[in-house]
């Protein structure tokens, strides 16, 4: 997956989430961050300032360590009324790693707890590479039709309540 496919699904879940249990507030800014924030830190680092050092652009944020981090944040600004922000970009974060299918990476997926060293994922041309993929792999090119229809179908509620203000400023999806 490469973007919808992320954040599409993602906000999905959350909002049914939030339909079941109504009395909880999701701020979907960071879902929506949170649903991409490994592809975010992973591919500069490993697809192009570090390429020849790791030769995997799953690395530190593709790992279960980084999202248990986050959601022990989340967890500790809960209990002290902090609110449920880092909460929310822990679980995006964990939805993100099984859109991805790091059960089959274990080594990235438990790293650094079977080694300290990523195994190598030769890649070629990351962009060329997902580009290709986009255009051939259904996998690949249904899901983010999915996701983009998700992402529209909720922006354009937003204009037509006249809430994207509302969204921008705390948001309320």
């Amino acid at each position: 997956m490469v973007f919808f496919g992320h954040l599409g699904p993602t906000t999905a879940v959350f909002k049914f989430y939030e339909k079941m249990n109504k009395r909880e507030t999701i701020d979907y800014r960071f879902v929506l961050v949170g649903s991409i924030l490994p592809d975010l830190i992973d591919k500069p680092i490993g697809a192009f300032l570090f390429r020849n050092t790791f030769h995997n652009s799953r690395i530190f944020g593709h790992t279960l360590l980084f999202s248990l981090i986050l959601l022990l944040i989340g967890i500790h600004r809960i209990k002290i009324n902090k609110g449920n922000r880092i909460f929310t970009l822990g679980i995006s974060t964990s939805i993100h790693l099984m859109l991805d299918s790091m059960q089959l990476y274990k080594g990235i997926l438990f790293w650094p707890f079977l080694g300290f060293k990523f195994p190598e994922r030769p890649e070629g041309n990351w962009a060329e590479g997902t580009l290709q993929r986009l255009i051939t792999d259904p996998s690949y090119y249904l899901t983010e039709i999915v996701g983009f229809i998700i992402i529209m179908y909720f922006f354009i509620k937003l204009i037509k309540n006249k809430r994207l203000n509302e969204f921008i400023r705390n948001g309320k999806l």
